[in-house]
């Protein structure tokens, strides 16, 4: 595999280790094997990416960091909806900001002037 899988490889298991992570008195081994058994990332490949440079390493090593990464992923939208539904279809700006912030709907941010709509769209879609 490039460089650019084992980077992306890398930046995957880090947030998988910040993710699992409990502060102080926890290490980095046991973040690890949480990963491991929550995700299914293996522990000394999330490990070995941390410590060191790896200049190639297996498909299915990166495809089993990629799952992790995509459940873990997956868990955080999932709390995000039920967050969100806890709220309700309330006209709460701090729900629209929400929305708007993770993308949900579109018109999220109601009540914002039409220029400044225009500008959060544009910078949202990188257009200038």
């Amino acid at each position: 595999m490039s460089v650019a899988y084992v980077k992306d490889a890398k930046a995957m298991s880090e947030w998988l280790l910040r993710r699992e992570y409990r502060g102080l008195g926890d290490t980095q081994e046991a973040a690890a094997g949480r990963a491991q058994t929550k995700w299914g990332a293996p522990a000394t490949t999330l490990l070995r990416l941390r410590h060191r440079e790896i200049p190639d390493m297996k498909l299915s090593t990166w495809a089993s960091i990629l799952e992790a990464f995509r459940r873990a992923g997956g868990s955080i939208d999932a709390l995000y909806e039920e967050e969100r539904s806890r709220h309700g279809e309330s006209n709460s700006a701090l729900v629209r900001l929400a929305d708007f912030v993770a993308g949900e709907r579109a018109g999220a941010v109601q009540g914002m002037g039409s220029a400044a709509a225009e500008k959060a769209e544009a910078a949202r879609t990188g257009t200038p």
